[in-house]
């Protein structure tokens, strides 16, 4: 479960790893569960050179740690689902509005803030890609681009 606390701990499955950790670090952390990407997947402000993958309830999601072109730390988590099905949509905007009360939308882009992080929830439409859905989650103050 995903949670808007101060830092990635309380998510289900990847309590190593903390907003600020270092590329080496986060890999050390989530060893056996990361794999390299190649070649490394660029970002508007940040980059992940490795991902790996989360259930939340029965939808599966790939996981993005994502580290600041800035500071190299990590700066925000995406969860992306390789589709934008409406009942993955409405399930997990479902959760999230049962843990932290109704979102403010935009557009298409839902989001939770609690006093340290955001999460978001949006469909994307990349350039090579069908629809995906998107969950970004992020220390307040980081950037809105992802």
């Amino acid at each position: 479960m995903i949670s808007l606390a101060e830092d990635v701990r309380d998510i289900a499955g990847w309590p190593e790893i903390e907003w600020g950790m270092t590329e080496a670090e986060v890999r050390e952390a989530l060893a056996g569960r990361v794999g390299a990407i190649t070649p490394v997947a660029r970002f508007a402000n940040a980059y992940a050179p490795f991902k790996g993958a989360l259930t939340i309830e029965e939808y599966p999601f790939d996981v993005f740690p994502q580290f600041s072109h800035a500071t190299r730390e990590l700066c925000q988590v995406l969860f992306r689902a390789r589709d934008a099905d409406a009942d993955r949509l409405e399930r997990m905007t479902e959760i999230l509005t049962a843990c932290y009360g109704g979102p403010v939308e935009r557009g298409t882009k839902r989001t939770w803030k609690g006093d340290t992080a955001a999460v978001e929830l949006d469909t994307v439409k990349a350039p090579s890609h069908e629809e995906q859905l998107w969950l970004r989650w992020y220390p307040l103050g980081e950037t809105e681009e992802g």
